[in-house]
């Protein structure tokens, strides 16, 4: 007599095996593509040539707050880390904070940065007050810099996690999906059968040694055998490629919501830009320039004196490669436009001797670098 011969008569002989796995969806904040979009926006914004200029436009060369961007901007970072660190806050949890340091003469001495949930920001009615434990700072005291504005509170910040909580949480949960599919041996639900019947002990045996031997990473390629007409039958397919496409589009979302273009996260045909110069148009556009003019104001109005402002250069974002600089370069050069020691310069090589003043050698001179103006076609249409 058969094993399961001795079950015949009490329960219909069909057994379901389905995932056994929990979904863990883990944190948003450690799905690669947000990973990517914070190191890349904060790293940029970190390395960013910072200058402070007067009140007619003029570079101020050695300025306290450019050498503290530039160099050190306390005992513990340098200024590189501490524009990095600072945005990758405030990108994360939606508020950047470092505590302004003073000398006795009340200039800046060093930036020290503050741990995001340790601060909290209030209006009274002298300012913006800020609290740190019973430490109570007034907004001078106080760099802040932030992403999205909150609604129910003006002096704070949500980041791009926050407010789009639920797309982010959707990427989560793909990867949670994924990863226990990966588990399992990406068998999906299956149903096993048998011609007589089982007790639920019998059934009980039969999912448990499923889940050991073939509910594994390992266990997809371990053969299945079968006794006395059993079968096997997917009741459910997971597939792979429809999982990789929803995954693709939670990338597009993220990349949506950090303002940076899908190509830039390492998604290839996410976005319907042609070449590397607009990808970084798009990207300086619509996430670096907002960080920039942040940083720039909350540095003029706290560590700037009257008249000075400061200045993030953006233009080493927007270089392209070495083929496209040097035919624009070399149009600006032949029209006038620019000399070549000014060319030079904006691809960071060192000025020459002679070369410092613009001189037309263009036919048609700057209007064949630039094309030709509304007034001159005006004339022309008249003549």
């Amino acid at each position: 007599m058969g094993l399961f011969a001795r079950f015949f008569g009490f329960k219909t002989a069909v057994a379901v095996y389905t995932r056994p796995e929990p979904i863990n969806a883990g944190p948003a904040e450690a799905i690669p593509a947000v990973v990517r979009a914070t190191n890349l926006i904060s790293a940029d914004i970190a390395r960013l040539p910072v200058m402070v200029h007067d009140s007619e436009g003029n570079p101020i060369p050695d300025h306290p707050v450019s050498m503290m961007l530039s160099r050190d901007a306390s005992r513990w970072q340098s200024g590189y880390e501490f524009r990095r660190y600072t945005t990758a806050t405030a990108l994360t949890t939606g508020n950047g904070l470092a505590i302004i340091r003073r000398a006795s003469d009340g200039s800046v001495a060093e930036l020290q940065p503050v741990p995001a949930d340790a601060m909290s920001g209030e209006i009274k009615e002298d300012g913006v007050e800020y609290s740190i434990g019973n430490l109570r700072l007034t907004s001078d005291q106080v760099l802040h810099v932030g992403c999205y504005p909150d609604p129910l509170n003006p002096v704070w910040f949500r980041s791009p996690i926050e407010v789009a909580r639920h797309a982010f949480q959707l990427a989560a949960d793909e990867n949670g999906a994924h990863a226990a599919l990966v588990r399992t041996g990406s068998m999906g639900k299956i149903a096993i059968s048998h011609p007589g019947a089982m007790s639920d002990q019998t059934v009980q045996a039969i999912r448990d040694a499923w889940m050991n031997m073939h509910a594994t990473a390992d266990g997809a390629s371990r053969p299945l055998i079968l006794r006395e007409g059993m079968k096997a039958e997917k009741i459910s397919q997971e597939t792979s490629t429809s999982m990789l496409e929803s995954r693709r589009f939670s990338v597009q979302e993220i990349a949506r919501a950090f303002g940076v273009p899908p190509e830039m996260l390492f998604q290839q045909g996410g976005g319907a830009l042609a070449s590397q110069a607009e990808t970084a148009r798009a990207y300086t556009d619509g996430a670096i320039s907002a960080w920039a003019t942040a940083w720039e104001s909350e540095l003029t109005r706290k560590l700037c004196g009257p008249g000075e402002h400061v200045r993030f250069d953006v233009t080493p974002l927007l270089r392209g490669n070495l083929r496209d600089q040097g035919m624009s370069y070399s149009k600006l050069v032949l029209a006038g436009i620019m000399s070549p020691n000014d060319a030079r310069h904006a691809l960071g090589l060192p000025r020459l001797e002679g070369l410092d003043d613009p001189e037309v050698t263009m036919p048609g001179g700057a209007s064949a670098a630039t094309g030709p103006t509304e007034t001159s076609e005006t004339e022309s249409e008249d003549a």
